[in-house]
């Protein structure tokens, strides 16, 4: 799965809408567009964080390097419980 993929798969699962993650990540629908359709491919970092935010999942998840969708509040939960 690309990224682009990763993204809309995310977005369509919390049932939000082009223009409700734009405004999540202070964008546009066409970016986020453009970023699902990978007419963009070179997503910032500053982005791709705000986009996790907004889809409550993992950076790596999004980047591929990470196949399992923990969400950000799962991810936290068992950063604490190592400390």
């Amino acid at each position: 799965m690309t990224i682009g993929q990763r993204i809309k798969a995310a977005r369509e699962r919390k049932d939000l809408t082009l223009d409700e993650v734009a405004k999540r990540c202070n964008t546009t629908k066409q970016t986020i567009f453009k970023y699902e359709n990978e007419i963009v491919t070179n997503i910032p970092y500053d982005k791709i964080v705000l986009l996790s935010n907004a889809l409550d999942v993992s950076p790596s998840y999004l980047f591929g390097w990470d196949e399992k969708e923990s969400s950000l509040s799962e991810l936290q939960l068992t950063e604490g419980e190592k400390v």
